[in-house]
């Protein structure tokens, strides 16, 4: 494998609209490691032209020579090699330490949270279902993909890394600029380190469980969860169906393994879905024993519908919130294809949690295992992060978490709580080819308010300001930073072979094919469900060509399971009896909306 590797990504003639909205909204977010500083942080060139191709069917996606430029239009400003500057203004004072336990050598992704599952979507795929947009989300993909980030070293146990990118867009030389922004750690994940947990698992025993072994993957997983959890912590289990019933009080776990052991084995299916009085019975043995040493947390599995009792999604949502404000966090698991996937995976973005989906028996190991281990140790809480644009700059779209808002300065993302994630490379994955624990990217797209120079003959610009705040666990301190996010030249100016500012450029190519890839998936949904698959698959061919010749050099484990999801989603559509259309698709003038 090369050090310096390219992107091919072939044309082959004319790019179909959705192929090129897809490219657009995937412009090639890159990375910055904070502190200037050094050839090594140079900014890179990146030829957009190049990627569109002129017509022969190949392309390049060139990682730059890293050279200063003279002040055309091509290069960056004074000539001198400095990279777009990110300046910290920490107000929580320099050098402060991160953690007791902190690993100088660490450099550990943070998970925000929030993230649906992106199994479900796997499993859709393999029952002949193509998926629609709102069964998956960019949050869950992104947290398949282990992400390296630059190294976390702004004094803090959390660093943010905000990483800019500046390119024309694919196919009208339209301004894009994007923020990759992420969170890490000088903390080494060890779950050993944890606090005590109690913890109330839930379980759906309605009748549909026993379809497609469901019972028998909860039974496994709650053994796992079982022998997993410390003799220090406590443990409630709660059945519903027609109604809850508490089957184990919330006691200690090391006092009474065994019979914690024969009540899953005699876990038996019967009756309809109380979910509403199922959940409530969870909260209220947890916050019966409530202790603010403690994690807190409830985990609730189901694999259908509510179908009994109080069934509304808005009022079950209402309940679970209100005990999440108490202090009671939720995690979510769902089983089969059939259960409220947009409940499930609201829940838990209320509840600071995720939502799993169990689609086979190594996903049981995954999700009973590491959920334990890592999403009940919490590197910080009540972390806010404020993005607020330059005044040369408008906020585009953000992908990247559901909890995202925007606000009248720009966006923002609250968490109450964030954990440090499991997958330490991009090769630690299960035998299965489970890869849950990546982390987490939030991808903003800022665009230029000016097209051209105003008279100000700007030489530069602030991008963003983003100020994040937390606290540290155990403590009342609330720990703030400013991070300036500049680009050395006119905010109107596209340089044409793009502008990145990088230590390492495989944090960018990695970040520009795997969203591309999501987008992909997105489009081919929405043209699949709209009735034009065949173009779909006209889309779908060029995003696999353009993926392959990527990993044809780097074997990126991550990219491969997604190459074989385009695949498997291809031949989906291909099944209906489509082929591909005999004319060309067309482009519109500007076929990215949110450029205007």
């Amino acid at each position: 494998m090369h050090d310096d590797p390219t992107l091919e990504a072939r044309a082959r003639g004319a790019l179909p609209l959705i192929l090129a909205t897809l490219l657009l909204a995937a412009c090639g977010p890159s990375t910055h490691d904070g502190e200037g500083g050094g050839g090594d942080d140079s900014p890179t060139e990146l030829d957009a032209g190049s990627i569109a191709g002129d017509g022969d069917g190949d392309g390049d996606f060139d990682s730059g020579d890293g050279d200063s430029g003279d002040g055309d239009s091509g290069g960056y400003g004074d000539g001198d090699g400095d990279s777009a500057s990110t300046d910290r203004d920490n107000t929580a004072g320099e050098g402060a330490a991160a953690d007791a336990g902190a690993d100088d050598g660490a450099n550990t992704t943070i998970a925000f949270g929030g993230a649906q599952d992106f199994a479900y979507f796997r499993r859709l795929v393999a029952d002949g279902v193509m998926p629609r947009v709102g069964d998956f989300d960019a949050a869950g993909f992104f947290g398949e993909h282990h992400t390296p980030l630059p190294e976390p070293d702004c004094g803090e146990r959390v660093c943010l890394q905000a990483m800019l990118g500046v390119l024309g867009n694919l196919m009208n030389g339209n301004n894009c600029t994007m923020l990759q922004l992420g969170l890490n750690s000088p903390i080494a994940a060890n779950p050993e380190e944890r606090p005590p947990l109690s913890l109330a698992v839930v379980v759906d025993v309605s009748g549909s469980m026993r379809q497609d072994g469901k019972i028998e993957f909860v039974r496994q997983g709650l053994e796992l969860l079982i022998d997993g959890m410390r003799d220090e912590d406590q443990l409630a289990l709660i059945t519903y169906s027609d109604q809850a019933e508490v089957i184990f009080p919330m006691d200690s776990v090391s006092l009474n393994r065994a019979t914690l052991r024969e009540l899953v084995r005699g876990l038996e299916p019967e009756g309809s879905t109380n979910l509403f009085d199922g959940l409530e019975r969870g909260y209220v043995e947890v916050l019966d024993h409530y202790d603010s040493g403690r994690q807190n947390r409830v985990i609730l599995l189901s694999d259908g519908q509510p179908t009994v009792g109080i069934t509304a999604d808005a009022t079950i949502q209402d309940m679970s919130s209100a005990y999440n404000s108490d202090g009671v966090g939720l995690t979510t698991v769902g089983l089969g294809t059939s259960f409220n996937v947009t409940l499930m995976r609201t829940l838990a973005e209320l509840g600071d949690g995720n939502a799993y989906f169990l689609e086979n028996a190594g996903a049981v190991d995954e999700v009973f295992t590491e959920e334990l281990a890592y999403f009940t140790v919490p590197v910080a809480f009540d972390l806010n992060l404020q993005l607020t644009p330059g005044d040369d700059y408008d906020l585009g779209r953000a992908y990247g978490s559901p909890l995202w808002r925007e606000t009248t300065a720009g966006g923002a993302l609250e968490l109450p709580s964030v954990f440090l994630a499991h997958r330490l490379s991009h090769e630690d994955v299960t035998e299965e080819g489970g890869r849950r624990g990546g982390g987490s990217a939030l991808l903003v797209e800022l665009m230029p308010k000016l097209e051209a120079d105003d008279g100000s003959n700007k030489t530069s610009a602030t991008v963003a300001t983003i100020d994040v705040s937390f606290r540290e666990p155990g403590s009342d301190t609330t720990v703030e930073d400013t991070v300036l996010v500049d680009f050395p030249m006119a905010p109107w100016i596209t340089p044409e072979r793009g502008y990145f500012a990088s230590p390492d450029l495989s944090i960018i190519h990695k970040s520009f094919v795997m969203l591309n890839i999501y987008v992909g998936l997105e489009q081919a949904s929405e043209m699949f469900y709209s009735d034009e698959g065949a173009a779909a698959l006209t889309m779908l061919d060029n995003l696999i060509a353009a993926v392959e010749d990527y990993n044809e050099e780097i074997e990126d484990i991550d990219i491969e399971f997604d190459l074989q999801l385009l695949r498997d989603v291809r031949a989906l559509i291909a099944s209906q009896g489509l082929t591909l259309p005999d004319r060309e698709v067309p482009l519109l003038d500007d076929p990215w909306p949110v450029d205007d």
